[in-house]
């Protein structure tokens, strides 16, 4: 017998590891000149969040993601690398299996009226993703050419994600529950009651009564309405028994608290895989998510399907298809904006007349509502829309039913060419509608606004792929090929006023009717927008240390004339190993991997709207009646000038980047450094009315976005069965506007015009400006002018500026983020802490509380005289003596907007996980592949330093809604937190 003597070595090459870029292409990760941050399904599923955005937050570098409020459903901001456009969307570019995947709003009021509408990719199950890869840079997104301007969010679901021959069919179960509660009431004062200057009473929108006696006074109910007038005998005859009755003048500690409840977050999901034969595989995934909202009358409920299988064919063809059907239904009443005094917007908003309820006001035991089903609240004129009411009979609602997917046809043309046809679908309905009975204050006749909205995305693809190595040191791969993409958007919709019979919901139920939306924007619209290119990009490496990339692609886009609707958009990158070149690095402990890169990318972006650049004309019927009754209809031009001449925005990027890992892979270090540019903004300049138009689109202006961006972790602990790790993100941006059109000083580019953000040549985009408190400044002082001390006028109160000017920047100077990962054995330990470091933030909600004397800030003996610091207008020393009543109504709350920009520092522990994981030998006997407890919580505790102690206000809040923009808090509410647990079997 002949005997063999095998001997084993380490093996000192690790596998490289393989992400998917642009288009779908399947690359080394090495061998990238740019970034790429990928995130498997752990760090997403089993959350008791149905948004994916939102369960990123804090996990990817250079990626700003921000919720509108706290409501179940609510829109998402989320921004990549910062804002590069005045005008334009800054989302990034969603796709789904290779297909794009539209992530927009569509909304259909602004800002003011709530704009509740949820963000689109709110319709993604997090339940059925594999994985998700951030392109950030427009070296790695050129292929996607002026869709992926913003960036682009690749995502596989595990129905179309490529899967080794299971010997099984796999069936995996998970069930969850967690409840959802508001986490940050402020803490209130119970010392003094409703009224002004010490006066008390209860029809008062404000808290500047007398302090509570012991035993209280007794006052009238405010229900209790003598006299013969019209609204005393609706209060009257709805309420006889509070007629005459006398009731205490008292705190009511829980009367705000109590108008929120405790929600619930179910999600039911099952995922089944297996593989009929060698060369088949499938895999089918279903969930149930069912989010009750911390306040009344919110609730988010979504069905996701999804299927997909992958089939190797003879003749060496591979057909891969994926479908999933989303169903979500999503309800809450509407948020608008409010100051302080019930809502701005002419629409109704669910936390403008909550939050600044007075302490004696018993909102939750006072009847809400009369015979007849209208309001009914405290204020004499009854002038406040009930909170109780609002929730319960006022509703914005969405019901989106979406059927997203695609099927791919490869060929194997050579063992190193292959040749894939992929044909992708998103299309979706939304019946979006707003109902509000007669009978409130906003809408005193009632309104009902339906919706009916269709985008449907088709998307083709033809790619060819190369791959072939030379000898032992030259190596090539290449991807070529042309897309054609189609997005269709077609609404309808009618605007009903004056209801004839309460809350019965139909149009015929309404006496008028409109086309129009309640911020008189047209709710019948149809775009059409067409884009196609051709692309093809290369990779060439040496000795597999050094990589050089290619690439480019030239996009016809319909949003623009012929001469100026195609751009050539060109990249380049290059890698460098230098573990894999030097000889002193190869099996180095202390240094197992370096890669430097270098990239450059450029991309571009086309007006979103079409028919901006030629003549159309506007027909609208029933536009109005003359005295006599005829219908009057007109045929109109828009009010925007068409420019032939528009061009396209042109964005130009370089980045560098290092990647390594040290200390025996203890180690890893992901550093970026990136400048963006972007001319030629498309924008709109005002024109005189005397032309017939009102403004008109032009090219000018650049924006500059530069900055750093890092991921690193430690292992700390490495053992067999304890492990101990630390992950950590940081993202630093410098955003500046360098250049305007001449003649243009500034655009005001979200908000208002006298309070909101805008672009300023020299500073960061989005600036805030608005009214702010003068300030004495003596010629001989040598500080500059706006430096000195704050004026006040005659009476003692602080002296507004008579136009605006910069208050606050937005933007923070950094966000960081820590993860500490540990294990034991079956159990698994999970922390995310997240800090955002400065950027200002304007608060209504400060600034509503403060003026009405509701919180323990305010908790101050109000019998005294207080003096404000500062000067008079002569530059003496202030000495006008005022009462707290009027410091904090006047000058602190309600005073200039300067006085309600905060700092939005925040630190937050924004994640916690607590699972285990049942030992493999005690289900070794048993049907179950795994079972797995797990019990987290999010947002569980956040401090923000810089803002009134006991407000406790979360800045992490958009009141502009989903959009680019932030900065702004106008009574949004509070944010939510959720806690439960939730258990994974497999079988």
């Amino acid at each position: 017998m002949q005997v063999v003597n095998v001997s084993l070595t380490t093996a000192t090459t690790s596998i490289s590891e393989v992400v998917v870029t642009a288009m779908g292409v399947r690359r080394e990760k090495k061998a990238l000149g740019y970034a790429v941050t990928t995130i498997d399904k752990a760090k997403v599923e089993q959350r008791p969040e149905g948004d994916v955005v939102r369960i990123l937050n804090g996990k990817i570098p250079g990626v700003d993601i921000g919720a509108t409020s706290g409501i179940s459903g609510s829109g998402t901001n989320i921004l990549i690398r910062g804002l590069s456009t005045i005008n334009g969307s800054s989302t990034p570019l969603f796709v789904v299996d290779n297909v794009p995947f539209d992530a927009s709003t569509n909304a259909q009021s602004g800002f003011v009226q709530g704009n509740q509408t949820s963000s689109r990719f709110l319709d993604i199950d997090p339940n059925n993703i594999e994985s998700i890869s951030v392109l950030k840079g427009l070296a790695a997104t050129t292929l996607y050419g002026e869709r992926g301007r913003n960036g682009v969010i690749l995502i596989t679901t595990k129905n179309a994600a490529a899967r080794t021959t299971l010997k099984k069919t796999e069936i995996t179960v998970t069930q969850s529950l967690y409840a959802s509660t508001i986490a940050n009431l402020p803490e209130w004062q119970n010392t003094y009651g409703g009224g002004f200057h010490q006066s008390e009473g209860f029809a008062f929108f404000s808290n500047w009564g007398a302090a509570f006696a012991n035993p209280p006074h007794l006052l009238n109910h405010p229900y209790s309405r003598p006299g013969s007038a019209a609204l005393s005998l609706r209060y009257q005859s709805s309420f006889p028994d509070l007629q005459g009755l006398k009731i205490p003048f008292e705190a009511h500690p829980d009367n705000v608290k109590d108008f929120f409840r405790t929600g619930w977050v179910n999600t039911s999901s099952i995922n089944i895989s297996g593989s009929p034969s060698r060369d088949i595989s499938i895999s089918g995934t279903y969930t149930y998510f069912n989010d009750r909202g911390f306040i009344p009358g919110n609730n988010l409920r979504k069905h996701n399907f999804g299927f997909g299988g992958n089939a190797r064919l003879s003749n060496r063809f591979t057909l891969n298809s994926t479908i999933n059907f989303a169903f979500t239904d999503y309800q809450s009443p509407p948020n608008s904006v409010s100051f302080g005094s019930g809502p701005s917007g002419n629409a109704p908003g669910i936390f403008s007349d909550v939050m600044y309820t007075p302490r004696s006001v018993d909102l939750m035991n006072w009847p809400f509502e009369f015979n007849d089903g209208g309001s009914a609240y405290y204020r004499g004129s009854n002038d406040i829309q009930n909170p109780r009411w609002t929730a319960k009979y006022v509703k914005f609602r969405e019901s989106i039913q979406r059927t997203f997917g695609q099927m791919s046809l490869a060929y194997e043309i050579l063992p190193s060419l292959n040749l894939l046809y992929r044909i992708g679908l998103d299309n979706y309905s939304d019946e979006n509608s707003l109902q509000s009975p007669k009978g409130g204050v906003q809408f005193p006749t009632g309104v009902y606004r339906t919706v009916t909205e269709r985008n449907t995305i088709w998307n083709h693809n033809l790619i060819g792929s190369y791959s072939h190595r030379f000898n032992a040191n030259f190596d090539l791969s290449a991807s070529f090929g042309a897309d054609f993409f189609i997005n269709e958007y077609k609404q309808s919709g009618i605007y009903s006023e004056n209801q004839l019979v309460f809350n019965v919901w139909n149009h015929n139920n309404f006496i008028n009717h409109s086309n129009r939306g309640e911020s008189g924007g047209n709710l019948d619209y149809t775009s059409d927008v067409q884009q196609k290119g051709v692309f093809a990009e290369a990779t060439g490496g040496y000795k597999n240390f050094l990589y050089g990339t290619v690439g480019g692609r030239n996009s016809w886009n319909s949003t623009l004339e012929k001469d100026n609707n195609h751009q050539f958009y060109p990249s380049a990158s290059i890698s460098i190993v230098p573990t894999s070149a030097l000889n002193s690095l190869k099996n180095n402990k202390w240094v197992n991997y370096t890669k430097l890169r270098l990239g450059y990318g450029t991309s571009a972006r086309f007006p979103e709207a079409p028919y901006t650049t030629r003549s159309s004309l506007q027909i609208n019927s029933s536009v109005f009646a003359t005295r006599a009754g005829t219908i009057i209809n007109t045929n109109t031009i828009p009010n925007l000038l068409p420019n032939k001449n528009l061009k396209p925005e042109l964005l130009k990027e370089i980045e560098l980047g290092l990647e390594g890992r040290f200390i025996d892979n203890r180690v890893n270090l992901d550093v970026t450094l990136y400048r963006r540019k972007s001319t030629d903004q498309i924008l709109f300049r005002d024109l005189d009315p005397s032309t017939g138009y009102t403004s008109e689109q032009i090219n000018g202006g650049d924006v500059l976005n530069k900055g750093i961006e890092i991921a690193a972790g430690v292992n700390i602990v490495r053992g067999k069965n304890v492990t101990w790790g630390l992950e950590g993100t940081f993202t630093l941006n410098r955003n500046k506007v360098t250049s305007l059109p001449e003649g243009i000083d500034k655009i005001n580019v979200a908000g208002y015009t006298d309070l909101g953000g805008f672009a300023v040549v020299g500073k960061p985009l989005g600036i805030i400006e608005g009214y702010y408190v003068q300030r004495y400044h003596d010629a001989n002082d040598p500080n500059k002018p706006g430096t000195g001390q704050l004026i006040v006028d005659g009476v003692g109160n602080y002296l507004s500026s008579t136009e605006i000017g910069i208050i606050g920047d937005p933007n923070p100077k950094f966000k960081t983020s820590v993860t500490n990962n540990v294990s034991y054995k079956g159990f698994a330990f999970r922390m995310q802490w997240d800090y955002t470091h400065r950027g200002d933030i304007y608060s209504n909600t400060i600034r509503t509380l403060y003026a009405r004397g509701l919180t323990k800030d305010t908790d101050m003996d109000r019998y005294l005289g207080y003096i404000l610091p500062g000067v008079k207008e002569d530059g003496t020393p202030n000495d006008i003596l005022n009462d707290a009543t009027n410091i904090y109504f006047n000058s602190i709350g309600f005073g200039p907007y300067d006085r309600s920009i905060f700092d939005a520092t925040v630190i937050r522990l924004r994640e916690i996980s607590l699972s285990y994981a049942l030992p493999q030998k005690l289900l070794s006997k048993t049907p179950f592949g795994g079972i797995s407890i797990t019990a987290s919580g999010q947002n569980l505790w956040f401090n923000a330093p810089n803002t009134p102690k006991y407000m406790n206000f979360d800045p992490e809040v958009s009141g502009l809604g989903a959009g680019s923009y932030r900065g702004f808090d106008f009574l949004n509410g509070p944010t939510s937190r959720r806690y439960g647990a939730s258990i994974r079997v497999t079988f």
